[in-house]
């Protein structure tokens, strides 16, 4: 259970500066089970229930699906695990480690810990129809696969040739690896979702006993205009937590942009660096980040910067306070949102979450 009080400095006119919502997600019941079947092989399956803590609505005022965080079944040995459903892709599961705030937070700096799989509610950073595998730890040693067909739920038609679909023409294919010695983690994956988006991150983290230090890069390239033809643009493929640069993409039947989202742009090019690191002081940890990307990647976008800060305060093993604070510029879409034009905005959040 995660509830905070947020607020934001610069809105969209008549938005609200104050809220009161949830970090990441963090609002679900799930259930697990696992079968012993001997000789090493065990049956998993897991069923992820996420809700809104302000309406008691499915995760997103109800546009999520119930079972937003992961409904998967498979068979652990050793081999590995392989599931089938749908959840995290094979790099969004770890990439969280990438950010000081696990991409939670108003203060979260790491870009793209949702990329859509599909541009669809409820899919950033998940896909469905997948298969999930993922290695065991040999010598330090990981890797993870998922995958997915493509989806062409053909419902009418941009012409008399050309077949309007509602989802995706390309098959998800997500890779991850990583490698963890001591204190030293090294972390690098690959993804492509169903519309050619791309993005190819590296991540790692050293554990200096005062601190853990974190860095991370992030490629993100935009799909060409065929490959997002006729989809219903109903997510972003990629933002920084509370930082996405406009509203929500509106792509035309002809797949000639209306509007552009926080993700990146048609052929577009991001590149995201960020530094962080997170100081444990007893009961309380401070996290601090940094990260620099270039708008959504068209062509003339500037760099745009966040800053964060925060504190955690644990009251014990399964309760904490949390409170950040976060500075980003936005630098451009000059001219489409009065509320971010060429300015810098302010948000904080504080909050209690308890684990049950």
């Amino acid at each position: 259970m995660d509830a905070n009080l947020r607020y934001t400095a610069k809105v969209a006119p008549g938005a609200a500066n104050y809220t009161l919502t949830e970090d990441g997600g963090a609002n679900r019941i799930n259930f697990s089970v696992v079968e012993d079947l001997g000789g090493g092989l065990r049956a998993v399956a897991d069923v992820g229930m996420r809700f809104g803590i302000a309406d008691g609505l499915s995760q997103a005022s109800g546009a999520r699906p119930l079972f937003q965080g992961e409904t998967r079944v498979g068979l652990v040995g050793g081999f590995g695990t392989l599931k089938l459903g749908r959840g995290l892709t094979a790099v969004q599961g770890p990439i969280g480690g990438a950010d000081p705030w696990g991409v939670t937070t108003v203060a979260g700096t790491q870009y793209a810990p949702g990329f859509a799989s599909d541009y669809a509610a409820g899919n950033e950073g998940r896909i469905d129809q997948g298969i999930f595998y993922t290695s065991p730890n040999i010598n330090g040693f990981t890797v993870g696969l998922s995958w997915s067909p493509r989806k062409l739920a053909t419902v009418g038609t941009v012409n008399a040739t050309t077949p309007l679909t509602t989802t995706s023409t390309k098959n998800h294919l997500s890779v991850y690896a990583g490698y963890t010695a001591g204190p030293l983690s090294i972390n690098a994956g690959y993804e492509q979702n169903r519309v050619g988006d791309t993005m190819m991150p590296i991540w790692g983290s050293f554990n200096a006993g005062f601190a853990r230090f974190i860095a991370h890069y992030n490629k993100i390239e935009g799909g060409n205009t065929a490959d997002r033809l006729g989809v219903t643009m109903s997510a972003a493929s990629a933002y920084v937590q509370s930082g996405a640069m406009a509203a929500a993409a509106a792509h035309t039947a002809t797949g000639t942009v209306a509007g552009t989202s926080g993700g990146v742009a048609i052929d577009g090019t991001i590149n995201n660096y960020g530094i962080g690191a997170i100081i444990p002081m007893g009961a309380n940890s401070i996290r601090l980040g940094y990260s620099t990307w270039n708008g959504n990647g068209s062509a003339g976008q500037k760099d745009d910067v966040k800053l964060g800060a925060g504190i955690r305060h644990d009251l014990s093993k399964r309760t904490y306070l949390h409170a950040n604070v976060a500075t980003q510029t936005r630098k451009n879409n000059t001219g489409n949102r009065p509320d971010r034009d060429n300015t810098k905005n302010t948000l904080w959040d504080a909050g209690v979450v308890h684990a049950f």
